[in-house]
């Protein structure tokens, strides 16, 4: 079973590249940023994490200090710092990459300091990710909806204008067959197929189905 196809493919993965994980909140993200440690991507999170964030990373997107602080300031001081996050993890990796939901409000703007990107754009059923934002954040399935579908085609639109190399992923088809998606997630970042292990590692990590940890010990072998 395919799990998901390359939307547009205008570079091969060679040299320096960046991978981003990008969805709606609570649209299978998690899943996906995991198989990427798997794989030996270093994602920017925590080996306590649960959701697999560069919070760095993301907090300076959203204008907060490394506790979460908002930080006064203007809009242009915080992608500055962002700017400065990505530049630094350029420098310390050949490969690595972040996930962030909202990147979608922010990807335009600092697309000339992202190196070679790489983007994976996780789709879920909608009713399910609504589903789910109405048992987190206490809003109406009409508002979790309306959110939803302007989020998914907010970044559509973008990966359009920005014309990145982009792999589609279907969270519910990478539940049923978790090697599946680690396969093509490393063919599309130009990685050896994965080993035995990480095969059973990503089932592993795919059949608890809730936010869990990940050994980052034990991921990349």
């Amino acid at each position: 079973m395919a799990t998901s196809h390359k939307a547009v493919r205008l570079a091969l993965p060679l040299g320096p590249r960046t991978l981003i994980v990008v969805g709606c909140g609570r649209g299978g993200t998690s899943l996906v940023a995991g198989a990427a440690i798997i794989l030996g991507v270093p994602m920017g999170s925590s080996p306590a994490s649960i959701i697999h964030e560069d919070m760095e990373l993301v907090y300076a997107a959203q204008g907060r200090d490394i506790d979460g602080r908002l930080i006064d300031g203007s809009a242009d001081n915080g992608l500055k710092k962002l700017e400065e996050i990505i530049e630094a993890r350029n420098d310390a990796n050949d490969l690595w990459g972040w996930k962030d939901p909202s990147a979608d409000l922010y990807l335009g703007a600092i697309a000339e300091v992202v190196r070679n990107p790489f983007i994976v754009f996780v789709n879920r059923d909608m009713a399910a990710v609504a589903q789910s934002e109405v048992k987190q954040m206490q809003s109406s399935i009409e508002q979790a909806y309306d959110l939803a579908l302007i989020r998914y085609s907010r970044y559509w639109e973008l990966l359009q204008r920005l014309q990145w190399p982009t792999l589609l992923v279907s969270y519910e088809r990478s539940l049923l067959n978790p090697e599946s998606l680690l396969c093509e997630i490393a063919d599309f970042i130009g990685l050896e197929p994965p080993s035995e292990r990480q095969r059973d590692f990503i089932k592993q990590f795919a059949s608890g189905r809730d936010y869990q940890e990940l050994d980052l010990a034990n991921a990349a072998v």
